[in-house]
């Protein structure tokens, strides 16, 4: 009798801790928050952690948009700075290739340009 009991109680923690260890999975691929969620996630913690009025929202969401602005007009003045940067960077990547070694590599840098182009449509 107590070897049965001993055995249905071995048998239910064995299949519970399973189940907590299979949904315990974290995984690393966590998307960034859209600037439109974040935005709101923002704008929300604000009003209710700081008690801002509505007016106050508004122009909370002025100093946002204003901000989002300029953020762009300085990435926009620096793109071809860092174009240029980058292209230089892969000349000298293949200027110390060997030959044998350059299609390899052109195979591998468009594979990462093409991550890079996912990437940057996914972030906008």
């Amino acid at each position: 009798m107590y070897g049965l009991l001993i055995f249905s109680s071995g048998l239910a923690v064995g299949v519970l801790s399973q189940k907590l260890y299979s949904t315990a999975e974290v995984s690393a691929k966590v998307a960034p928050p859209k600037p439109e969620d974040w935005r709101k996630r923002y704008v929300g913690e604000m009003t209710q952690r700081v008690s801002l009025t509505p007016e106050q929202v508004s122009q909370l969401e002025a100093i946002l948009d204003e901000s989002r602005t300029l953020y762009h007009q300085v990435k926009e003045k620096y793109r071809p700075e860092m174009a240029a940067i980058y292209q230089a960077e892969l000349s000298k990547i293949r200027a110390l290739l060997n030959p044998s070694q350059i299609p390899a590599y052109e195979t591998y840098a468009a594979e990462r340009e093409a991550r890079r182009k996912e990437w940057e449509s996914k972030k906008r």
